[in-house]
C-alpha cells in the first residue's frame, strides 16, 4: 500500500511541476513589430532602446539607422536642440 501511495505522489508532483513550468511568468517577451511603430514608439518617448535588444543583425542595424534618424530630428543643421524638443 506504501509503494502505490509513493508513486501517486510522485505522479501529482510531476504534473505540478509540469504546470508551474508551462504557466511560469517569462523572463522575457520575443516579438515581432514594424519598424515604422517602433519609431513612433521610441519618438514619443514610449519606449527607448534600452528598453529591449536586437536578436540579429538587421534588426540591429535598422533601429540603429532609426535612432540616427531620430537624433537628427531632433537636431537643426548648426548642430543645437531645436526648439520643443
Amino acid at each position: 500500500m506504501r509503494i502505490i501511495i509513493i508513486y501517486l505522489n510522485y505522479r501529482t508532483d510531476l504534473f505540478m511541476n509540469f504546470l508551474n513550468t508551462f504557466f511560469r511568468r517569462p523572463l522575457t517577451v520575443k516579438l515581432e513589430i514594424e519598424p515604422e511603430f517602433l519609431a513612433s514608439l521610441m519618438e514619443n518617448g514610449q519606449i527607448h532602446a534600452s528598453n529591449f535588444r536586437c536578436l540579429d543583425f538587421s534588426s540591429k542595424q535598422i533601429v540603429w539607422k532609426m535612432l540616427l534618424s531620430l537624433a537628427k530630428s531632433k537636431f537643426g543643421n548648426d548642430g543645437k536642440l531645436l526648439e520643443g524638443q
